[in-house]
């Protein structure tokens, strides 16, 4: 029983967990309409009762998945699909080779989701393997682009396979969630197939990779080619009798992990499963930092709201601008740690509430992060124990409360006149565009005119080098494109067997696009054909490159960051 008042009025308060383990409960909260704790506790003890007696009614869901089960599952699976893209299909009637187009490359990607998961990875290893299984560079390119675009948005809802899973009786966990999957994935190849089917086009056999027996055999029980059975086994059979057993056992009693070594488990496992992108890892490394600076290492079974409140209190104490490398009294490279920006952050606020108009007039660094920084590293931590409690529920702290401390959160005490109020306007919206004269001058530079060599770009000299830095610059005048849609081109975007050459800018796998509206065609200006962009994009073929300007791919910066850094800000 929990009874709670809110101004002079009881309420009651419960936590309902409905269906399944995996599922977060659900908080009820009613008014008990009476100011008197003995009428409050006699009706909040009521409720409780009522709430019993409807728990009990619930639906008993059962633990283990078993192979009798998939079949039904398929067909859910198979029948949803198919009236999906079906009715897509109606809805725009005149598009039937890009729907065949679509099916085609989607039942590609289920046949890998439902086999071969690894290949969906959108790396070049991949793209190799698809090439050698007999798929045109073309095709291995959709592919591709179709696993880096559902790393992070998957084409089978995993609500959907738990309400399937429910629908059978059977408890929605993740060993059940893992059996179900295979069979989910391949019913939606084999939707896409009969998709193309219903537009009058069936696919070769050959065009699509087979699925493994026992998977194949789901699809002939559905079309009553095969009679269902129980007594054979395959692959999935043996992944429900290994989940069986495993529900069997007794929990294994688990070390807890420090913070900060799970901080890099989960970083890890939210990247692999296209959760995450790399992009996270500084937020996560910035937020636990924070946190061990206040509280230590802790291991992650031990924190308590007094440790969020802990690292809540240093926000204030942190200059606005922390953890920057500088070079030591002996040259070498160092990063400032948080304990020596909170000794730095301490000195600046003296300076400050000393002589706010001194301090001012030095432009010394403000104290005090912003209130959606506090609230950026307080939602980090929060994912980590999310995760954790999704994962190892075991382990997982009890009894965080990250709502109240955000509500405690605020913006630091303005310090000095520097303070800009916002105006809701762009960064760069007060920023003249390039006049033409600038262009012309910028193009008559060493890079295009002659340089002293490749190290020495923006030396005068007797050099041209037809490269990246040669032509991404005169492609973005021409085009208008943003600077990552040309950097980021691969060589099979560049379209030149045509009347008018053309670039496809589109979603690919090397770089994603700003919108679904920026995919387009741009024509090529004639003057960059005379110059020799055609064998440019040859040579670049030839020798085997997916990006047409690969000086400009990183592993962890974008095209466009790295045509500023190598080219265009030097030139400016």
């Amino acid at each position: 029983m929990a009874i709670y008042r809110r101004g002079s009025v009881f309420w009651w308060k419960s936590r309902l967990r409905l269906g399944s383990v995996l599922a977060r409960p659900t908080m009820i909260r009613l008014s008990l309409r009476t100011a008197s704790p003995h009428q409050a506790r006699t009706r909040a003890a009521e409720l409780d009762l009522a709430k019993d007696a409807m728990m009990e009614q619930m639906p008993v869901l059962r633990r283990n998945v078993k192979p009798e089960d998939m079949p039904a599952l398929y067909k859910r699976a198979f029948e949803r699909e198919l009236d999906r893209v079906v009715m897509a299909q109606f809805q725009e009637p005149g598009r039937v080779d890009d729907h065949l187009a679509f099916n085609r490359h989607y039942a590609r990607y289920f046949t890998l989701l439902a086999t071969e998961p690894h290949l969906l990875d959108g790396s070049v290893e991949s793209f190799r393997e698809h090439v050698a299984r007999g798929l045109s560079e073309a095709d291995a390119d959709a592919l591709a682009a179709l696993a880096t675009r559902h790393k992070h948005q998957l084409p089978i809802s995993r609500g959907q396979i738990m309400n399937d899973l429910r629908e059978q009786g059977i408890e929605p966990n993740e060993r059940n969630l893992a059996a179900s999957g295979r069979v989910t994935a391949a019913a939606y190849r084999n939707a896409n197939i009969k998709a193309c089917g219903e537009l009058g086009s069936p696919l070769p056999e050959e065009d699509i990779w087979p699925l493994p027996r026992q998977l194949d055999r789901l699809a002939k029980m559905e079309e009553g080619l095969v009679p269902a059975g129980h007594g054979e086994t395959g692959p999935n059979t043996e992944i429900i009798t290994k989940a069986e057993r495993i529900g069997q056992e007794e929990p294994a009693q688990v070390e807890a992990p420090v913070i900060s070594a799970y901080a890099q488990q989960a970083l890890a496992k939210k990247i692999n499963d296209g959760a995450w992108d790399k992009g996270r890892t500084r937020d996560i490394n910035g937020a636990v930092a924070i946190f061990t600076a206040a509280n230590g290492d802790l291991p992650v079974n031990a924190i308590s709201q007094k440790h969020l409140i802990a690292m809540k209190d240093l926000f204030a104490r942190l200059p606005v601008v922390y953890g920057r490398e500088r070079n030591d009294e002996n040259g070498k490279k160092v990063r400032e740690t948080i304990e020596e920006a909170l000794q730095r952050g301490d000195a600046l606020r003296l300076k400050w509430n000393e002589d706010p108009t001194g301090a001012d007039a030095e432009g010394l660094p403000y104290v005090g992060l912003s209130l959606t920084t506090q609230r950026k590293h307080m939602t980090w931590i929060s994912a980590l124990m999310t995760h954790l409690d999704g994962h190892e529920p075991d382990l997982a702290p009890k009894g965080l409360n990250f709502s109240a401390v955000r509500r405690t959160l605020v913006n630091p005490k303005k310090q000095g006149d520097r303070h800009s109020v916002k105006n809701n306007q762009k960064r760069n919206a007060g920023r003249l565009p390039w006049d033409p004269d600038e262009l012309r001058q910028m193009l008559e530079t060493p890079v295009w005119q002659g340089c002293a060599g490749l190290w020495k770009r923006f030396e005068p000299g007797d050099e041209v080098i037809h490269d990246g830095s040669y032509w991404v610059l005169p492609l973005v005048i021409s085009t208008l494109a943003r600077s990552d849609e040309i950097a980021g081109l691969a060589v099979a975007d560049v379209v030149l067997e045509c009347e008018v050459p053309y670039f496809h800018i589109r979603e690919t796998n090397l770089r994603r696009i700003k919108t679904i509206s920026s995919a387009r065609r741009v024509p090529i200006a004639k003057k960059l054909l005379d110059l020799g962009f055609p064998e440019y994009v040859a040579a670049m073929k030839q020798a085997g490159h997916r990006a047409l300007f690969p000086e400009f791919e990183h592993h962890t910066m974008d095209f466009e960051k790295c045509f500023y850094k190598d080219l265009f800000g030097p030139l400016r």
